[in-house]
């Protein structure tokens, strides 16, 4: 009985064997050369297709999804993947998914492929690569075509009055958030419409810190003849050159810099100029008066003197000890902006005046003096020598010589509770030799 009942099984065995085999058999010929059923690349259905069929599939499905639009104020940007060299591994997927059912033992290929017959899925998926170089270009460019560049606050002064436009923030390429996008958009297969990240961009000035500049923190002006065309010219030039500039928080004013960047240099002429204590003839005569009207505006106003020179000899249009010099680069003027508000330098020439007015926030506002103490008088030589370019008997005066001084300045801030007293500088005006010619040449009989 139970020998009989062995055999049963065994007979039963042999016909499922043998049926499944047929099975198997039948599907090997029908799917020789073709990927088994049910097999899948992400949502692309690869059964029943040769490689080259397969291929071509997978290739079609990428093709239709391989660019998509960037927007941006009514504006469209077409980003294709290829043009930073996105690739897929197409064929080696391909190859693996042919190769399910095939790649293993004789039992386990039938087994797959008997699973796969009654329904079970294999989903494969490419591998992606792309240039990273080219997509860092890519955004480079398209930062440049987005970015709308943010409107500054302005001030003016007219008739006297401050007036104040209103600001506008700018736009800016996110480039991290859209390059992060475009790298899942990619892996993805993502052809969708999508709206370029941006970042705002304030001005440097707004019109709310613009608005606290409300009152005269400081005011100067020295008078120049306005028969001097020349020097009159180089007055009104470098005036303009550094008038209407706003210093924020921590900002230094340089004479130079303003003077460099307007470019006035060619319209300068000539007109006497100060070098090593003597008045000779040079480019750029009477901009160290208005450098002088600008260094007493910023005293006044309780700027932060950083840089100041006076010059060899004492100038006729301003006090010793309150004249500041420039040269070139090498002798620049500067002062900085200590106030937590911005300041705002207005120059103005009205007939023979140079006049700089400092304008800040009333909190800033201090009552000020400028001090100046002439420390010591340096009395010049007298040098008297012979020379035979004069008749005997002849005496001449070759040079005038001047006495010399040394000068301290101060600036006093005057209150309730106290004077306070800042030292700013000291000038130095070396004396300068009086030379006398005495002839010593034979007179002609």
């Amino acid at each position: 009985m139970i020998l009989l009942r062995k055999l049963k099984i065994a007979i039963l065995l042999s016909l499922l064997i043998v049926s499944l085999g047929n099975v198997v058999l039948s599907n090997a010929i029908e799917f020789e050369g073709k990927i088994h059923k049910n097999i899948y690349v992400r949502d692309i259905n690869l059964s029943n297709l040769t490689k080259k069929e397969a291929i071509e599939k997978i290739n079609k499905t990428l093709d239709d999804n391989s660019s998509f639009l960037l927007l941006f104020n009514n504006e469209e940007y077409v980003f294709s993947k290829y043009d930073i060299g996105t690739s897929y591994n197409v064929e080696e997927v391909v190859e693996k998914a042919y190769s399910i059912g095939r790649d293993k033992d004789i039992v386990s290929n039938i087994k797959m492929k008997s699973s796969l017959s009654m329904g079970k899925k294999v989903i494969l998926d490419y591998s992606i690569t792309y240039d990273e170089k080219k997509l860092d270009r890519y955004l480079k460019e398209l930062s440049k075509k987005i970015y709308i560049k943010p409107k500054n606050a302005t001030i003016r002064i007219i008739n006297g009055k401050i007036v104040i436009t209103k600001d506008k923030n700018g736009y800016k390429l996110n480039k991290d958030e859209l390059k992060n996008t475009i790298i899942i958009k990619i892996k993805d297969m993502d052809n969708k419409d999508e709206i370029i990240p941006t970042l705002s961009v304030k001005p440097i000035y707004s019109y709310d810190d613009l608005g606290k500049i409300d009152t005269v923190l400081g005011s100067f002006e020295t008078y120049f003849n306005t028969n001097n065309y020349n020097r009159s010219n180089n007055i009104k030039l470098a005036a303009n050159a550094t008038s209407n500039i706003l210093l924020n928080k921590g900002d230094i004013f340089s004479f130079n810099s303003y003077i460099q960047r307007s470019h006035i240099n060619k319209y300068l002429k000539e007109a006497p100029v100060i070098i090593n204590g003597k008045q000779e003839k040079g480019i750029g005569g009477g901009m160290c008066q208005v450098s002088s009207t600008i260094y007493n505006a910023a005293l006044y106003s309780g700027l932060e003197i950083i840089n100041v020179r006076n010059h060899s000899i004492p100038s006729p249009y301003i006090a010793m000890g309150r004249d500041a010099t420039v040269s070139g680069g090498s002798i620049d003027l500067k002062f900085l902006n200590k106030f937590d508000t911005p300041v705002f330098i207005h120059n103005q020439i009205i007939g023979n005046k140079v006049v700089c007015t400092i304008y800040g926030s009333k909190k800033d506002k201090k009552n000020i003096e400028i001090i100046t103490e002439t420390t010591a008088i340096l009395h010049n030589r007298i040098i008297r020598k012979n020379s035979e370019k004069y008749d005997l008997g002849v005496k001449t005066i070759e040079q005038e010589g001047r006495k010399g001084y040394k000068v301290q300045t101060y600036r006093v801030y005057k209150s309730t509770l106290g004077n306070k007293t800042e030292h700013i500088s000291q000038s130095y005006y070396p004396p300068q030799d009086k030379i006398i010619m005495y002839g010593t040449r034979e007179l002609r009989k």
